[in-house]
């Protein structure tokens, strides 16, 4: 075990969520209210994913669009459907304090579900499905951000451009 360990050191391996200094990947989101059930799901869940990371106030902001598919997959004698998916799609954009954007991204989630014959099992199947697939889609958000973040962070900063001067 203890050589294992040495060995990681030795070739430079970072846990991802854990970064040098002690300093959060993330940091304090701010997330304004996203409109639907399946905004307020994945709201809810990122919120709380990130809940660790709040402290001090936000610095940062997520601008994100929440959009809402059924696919129906198994059909009935009667043509009815009896089995769907869920499928949520984002865009989002992180934002710095004045406004820049320092990341973006597409990300989907889908949850599959039966769909029993009573009206009202079929509403609260989907209820869950779509609870599901918001705690998946706030799960692949904040991966991706702290993949995205990570990779500014280890960047090398850009060299300083040379201005010519005109002839």
């Amino acid at each position: 075990m203890l050589a294992a360990l040495i060995l990681l050191a030795s070739c430079g391996f970072k846990p991802m969520y854990a970064p040098s200094g002690g300093d959060p990947l993330i940091g304090a989101v701010s997330v304004p209210e996203v409109p639907g059930k399946a905004g307020h799901a994945f709201r809810t869940e990122f919120v709380r994913q990130l809940a660790a990371e709040r402290a001090g106030s936000a610095n940062r902001r997520l601008d994100i669009t929440v959009t809402e598919v059924v696919a129906p997959l198994g059909l009935r004698v009667d043509e009815s459907a009896s089995r769907a998916d869920l499928i949520l799609n984002s865009n989002y954009r992180l934002l710095d304090e004045g406004g820049r954007e320092l990341a973006k991204g597409l990300i989907s989630a889908t949850a599959s579900y039966d769909i029993p014959i009573s009206a009202y099992g079929a509403a609260a199947a989907q209820d869950d499905a779509r609870e599901r697939a918001g705690v998946l889609l706030a799960q692949r958000v904040r991966t991706d951000l702290a993949l995205k973040l990570a990779r500014l962070r280890d960047a090398p900063p850009a060299p300083p451009q040379q201005v010519l001067p005109k002839q």
